[in-house]
């Protein structure tokens, strides 16, 4: 009887059941009538010949690839000029005073940027960095890593203020030997990972605290303000103050007595308040041993509770949101089949099931109050599928069907989505469309395909994307349109 507990349990994956969405009863809007081609919309081009890197917040400039190099130009109609060789990616500051941009990595090492607009080009920092490039959000400060001939890798470091438009002088508050170092950064806190061993350093005075080798998966918060660790052999996590090094709480982990070993796998902070902490276990009743299971806890100054059980979780971002990833394990009886793949939020609360027939999605709201998923099947019928806790709105779309983008917009009340649209001659038209759960709107055409890039701005809600327009002789054009919202 233990053992076909044990075993339902597990056909179960530990997933705690949801309620069947209620369907909202929404008329369908008719299919689009074919305008007259001089009321057709047209989006504006704000670039040619260029892919999409950046447009800051205030939507004041523009940063653009081209085969030769990166470039910025004033929005909306200011003239393109080239600052750096061609980037991989880039940031701008909400005040747009500072842009970091990096390269793609080539052996290993990538190029680093600094510019400020008004500037002729961008400043190198480095031309070996190696592993993501970490900054604040006022870009108080670069860093990235370094690695020398013998195998010593530096932490280097540019404090913005500092910088003159022909030269900037880096720190390096830390080098180590060996190992395969990781660098992290949460507010002004960057800190420096080598297998358990983990290093805080204060940006602003480049301070360095040694944490030395620490007894389990540690963490840093977004915030930079919490770090802390587990004790696996104690099932305990301990999380400290950055600023003064002191304890703020220390709370047990959630181990069930039926499990020989409990071996924690990952803890990770997405807030400032509470810790997620990802453990496998493996049990045994008196012969053979059976498979083990995984759990996630989560932890805060009050207590730990386990937010799932058997299935293996992994940090993940959704929509510009961290997030967690969670797949049952695998079923030990026979003919079982295991539950889909859930998503939880920071706090490790469920925010959607990935149900079948997904083609694309879910793409979230801020917060995860809302979903929506592109529904159906391949080349057949297909539908946008809008969940919000108990409730369910779809639209059902005629062929061809939507492709990306698909997101929501600044007001988190409306989806952008991509669709083309048969004519009656057999040409496609690509539109671009919204839907607030009740309306569909058409926005107007784009010259083209959308392209890989697209960014959104609330500022006023505008869209920026790539677009692709096919040539006579089989190539491609590449172009930034803005679409207004």
């Amino acid at each position: 009887m233990l053992l076909a507990s044990l075993g339902a349990a597990h056909c179960s994956g530990g997933v705690e059941p949801q309620p069947p969405p209620r369907h909202e009863d929404v008329e369908q809007p008719p299919p689009p009538v074919e305008p007259d081609e001089e009321e057709k919309t047209y989006f504006p081009a704000v670039a040619r010949d260029a892919r999409l890197l950046q447009v800051d917040g205030a939507q004041r400039v523009l940063l653009s690839i081209r085969a030769d190099g990166t470039y910025a130009q004033a929005l909306p109609t200011g003239d393109p000029v080239r600052i750096a060789d061609v980037a991989e990616g880039a940031d701008i500051t909400a005040d747009s005073h500072t842009a970091v941009l990096w390269s793609a990595e080539v052996d290993g090492e990538r190029t680093v940027w600094l510019w400020r607009p008004g500037t002729p080009e961008a400043l190198v920092l480095s031309q070996k960095a190696r592993g993501t490039v970490r900054y604040d959000a006022a870009q108080s400060y670069v860093a990235f890593l370094e690695r020398d001939d013998a195998g010593a890798t530096s932490v280097r470091l540019a404090v913005t203020a500092s910088c003159t438009p022909g030269d900037c002088a880096l720190r390096t508050p830390l080098q180590v030997q060996g190992g395969t170092p990781v660098l992290e950064s949460g507010g002004t806190t960057v800190s420096l990972v080598n297998g358990l061993h983990r290093w805080l350093i204060d940006a602003p005075s480049g301070t360095v605290t040694d944490l030395g080798d620490l007894p389990g998966p540690s963490f840093l918060s977004p915030g930079g303000t919490r770090y802390g660790w587990v004790l696996e052999d104690s099932q305990h996590v301990r999380v400290f103050d950055t600023a003064t090094g002191a304890q703020l709480w220390e709370q047990g982990g959630n181990p069930a007595p039926i499990y020989l070993k409990w071996t924690y796998t990952g803890a990770f902070m997405f807030n400032e308040a509470s810790v997620l902490v990802t453990a496998y276990a493996t049990e045994q009743w008196g012969g053979p041993s059976l498979p083990g299971s995984h759990f996630m806890d989560r932890c805060w100054d009050e207590g730990c509770n386990m937010v799932t059980s058997l299935s293996a979780c992994s940090p993940v971002v959704l929509s510009g949101q961290p997030a967690m990833h969670c797949q049952s394990d695998p079923c030990i009886t026979r003919g079982c089949t295991p539950p889909p793949p859930q998503l939880r939020n920071g706090e490790g609360a469920w925010v959607h099931t990935v149900g079948s027939g997904t083609l694309a999605g879910p793409f979230f709201n801020q917060g995860f109050a809302d979903a929506v998923s592109l529904k159906g099947i391949a080349g057949q019928t297909v539908s946008l599928e809008w969940t919000r806790t108990e409730s369910l709105w779809k639209l059902s779309l005629e062929t061809p069907a939507p492709t990306a983008p698909i997101q929501f917009l600044p007001d988190q009340q409306r989806v952008l989505f991509h669709q083309p649209v048969s004519q009656k001659d057999g040409t496609v038209e690509n539109h671009l469309w919204t839907w607030d759960r009740f309306e569909r709107v058409d926005l107007g055409l784009l010259d083209g395909t959308p392209g890989p890039t697209r960014l959104m701005r609330d500022n006023p809600p505008t869209a920026y994307m790539d677009v692709d327009t096919a040539n006579a002789d089989g190539t491609t054009t590449p172009s930034i349109v803005r679409v207004e919202l």
